[in-house]
């Protein structure tokens, strides 16, 4: 009677999934990359290039500029002298350390920036072109009012008391309010509408779940906030205290389709493939070597 004996090799088997796991990541994540550029290509948003001023006075396109603090009937404000345009903005955040600067005691709330849309160009090729007279520089400051616009949300989603302190302030930024002003080319002010800091797409989710679930009607985003890869969601960036959080609607990932969960799920098995394979070998009785005595 003849028997064969068929050796199995399990850390063969395992460097065999780990191999396809790591073709199949490699797949997986180039065709992630180039869906996300894909979606980024397709869409047709600006890219703002902005620089900080941090001039009391100077000139913009042959117009005076000048901006001084001042106080007005007992309250802090800056007072902007534009070409023959004057402009009264109160402080909503007071200087707490005698800082050098004027900009550097507002920073807080408040910044002015030079801002240009780039897309399709590099910095050196936008400086081309302002130079050129071919791109018109704009002159934006951007100002932040905590507790400035009032609450949206249902109670039940905000239901935190909130003391008008600064620490409030700074932590609730769905009360904040930031105001835009523009000084174009021929001497005038622009004032642009007030807008409010996004809602954060997790917070937009879990209330259109919870009217699901109650069968209510799909809450949408309030009017009069700030969109995102807009010059103004750009200005209010520099003056937030953290990083905002974003809003999913006009993320790359939407596009990513199947190739997300086949990356992370290939990364993962990979990774566990890998462990396995070079863990200890388990004792049995085949390999069990006994200590021997000196």
């Amino acid at each position: 009677m003849t028997t064969s004996t068929h050796t199995k090799n399990p850390r063969k088997i395992l460097w065999i999934i780990a191999g396809l796991s790591l073709l199949t990541l490699i797949f997986s994540s180039y065709a992630l990359a180039k869906r996300i550029n894909q979606f980024h290509s397709n869409r047709a948003a600006p890219l703002f290039s902005f620089r900080d001023v941090q001039e009391e006075a100077f000139l913009f396109q042959d117009q005076p500029f000048q901006i001084v603090e001042a106080t007005i009937d007992e309250k802090p404000h800056l007072k902007i002298n534009y070409a023959d345009e004057e402009l009264l903005i109160p402080v909503t955040i007071p200087p707490r350390q005698p800082l050098p600067t004027l900009f550097d005691r507002q920073r807080e709330w408040m910044s002015m920036m030079i801002l240009a849309d780039r897309a399709g160009m590099t910095l050196d090729e936008l400086e081309t072109k302002i130079d050129l007279g071919e791109i018109t520089p704009r002159l934006i400051l951007a100002t932040r009012t905590p507790f400035g616009a009032e609450p949206t949300k249902d109670p039940k989603f905000d239901s935190i008391a909130v003391e008008r302190n600064w620490a409030w302030g700074e932590v609730r930024r769905d009360l904040w309010l930031f105001d835009f002003y523009e000084f174009n080319p021929d001497g005038s002010i622009t004032v642009h509408e007030p807008l409010r800091w996004p809602e954060s797409g997790k917070s937009l989710l879990r209330r259109q779940n919870y009217a699901k679930l109650k069968g209510e009607p799909i809450p949408e985003r309030q009017p009069g906030e700030i969109v995102e890869y807009t010059w103004q969601y750009g200005a209010a960036i520099k003056l937030t205290p953290r990083p905002p959080a974003i809003t999913m609607e006009n993320q790359g990932l939407l596009a990513a389709g199947w190739t997300l969960p086949t990356a992370a799920g290939s990364m993962l098995l990979l990774i566990v493939a890998i462990f396995f394979a070079i863990a200890p070998q388990r004792v049995t009785e085949e390999n069990y070597e006994a200590p021997t005595n000196a």
